[in-house]
């Protein structure tokens, strides 16, 4: 029993062993808020704005990246409705080019047409022309052959290149 009476007395309550330790905890709280809780605090309060404002520069770039994603998409969009319609004005410049074009060539290959249809007229006039020539000669030459002088050759040629007029 003796123990149990040493354990019952160490077990009894000591009013100043509970004030210093009141004061002791108080003193500890205070210093441990000064030399770590506050500093701590700090510390974590520059952390989260650090964080905020890398948020916020994450999503200010976020946005800059899409406008000007949307500006690139309509400068393209807008180049390629300009280099289309190039395109086409070009096409129309060919074509309006080429149609002058062939319109010259036909011009000129109806006027070669026309001049060589003048010349093969002319060449076939003076083709009838020395024919008729030839056959008014033959014709004299032969009368002249068969009748010798006594026909006027001036007269004679005028009657045959009268018949050969009237015939052709």
């Amino acid at each position: 029993m003796e123990s149990l009476n040493a354990i019952i007395k160490s077990l009894s309550f000591d009013w100043r062993y509970f004030l210093a330790q009141i004061v002791l905890f108080i003193v500890l709280t205070v210093v441990l808020n000064q030399v770590f809780w506050k500093p701590m605090l700090a510390h974590l309060a520059r952390r989260d704005k650090s964080i905020k404002d890398a948020y916020k520069t994450v999503e200010h770039t976020r946005h800059e990246m899409e406008a000007l994603r949307a500006d690139y998409q309509s400068r393209i969009v807008k180049i390629e409705s300009d280099a289309r319609t190039h395109i086409q004005q070009a096409i129309k410049e060919a074509q309006s080019e080429r149609e002058r074009i062939l319109a010259e060539a036909r011009a000129r290959a109806d006027a070669a047409l026309q001049e060589g249809i003048g010349a093969m007229e002319r060449e076939k006039a003076e083709a009838f022309d020395s024919l008729r020539e030839r056959m008014v000669a033959i014709a004299l030459t032969s009368v002249d052959k068969a009748l010798g002088s006594a026909v006027d050759t001036r007269t004679l040629r005028g009657s045959i290149e009268e018949r050969i007029a009237a015939r052709s």
